[in-house]
């Protein structure tokens, strides 16, 4: 995982790979509550609330998109057909 700052509010940020390779910025803390847990191989997972555990008890993280105020500036857009 890679620390970094987020460009549209500054927070701390880490950003990790997903099994389908593509990056997901996390929040640097791990939390409680969080839905993100890092593999073994280290890739980020985003699990379900029953699925919580998958590999021990890991730090759980959380999405920075669920945090940043100003993440709809860096969402894709939808295309509609």
């Amino acid at each position: 995982m890679i620390d970094d700052i987020c460009s549209s509010c500054g927070a701390s940020i880490r950003w990790a790979r997903t099994a389908l390779d593509e990056s997901i910025p996390l929040d640097v803390e791990p939390v409680d509550g969080g839905n993100v847990e890092i593999t073994p191989d280290g890739r980020a997972l985003v699990v379900q609330p029953d699925q919580l555990g998958l590999f021990g008890t890991p730090p759980r993280f959380v999405s920075h998109f669920a945090t940043c105020p100003h993440a709809d500036e860096h969402r894709r857009r939808k295309v509609t057909r």
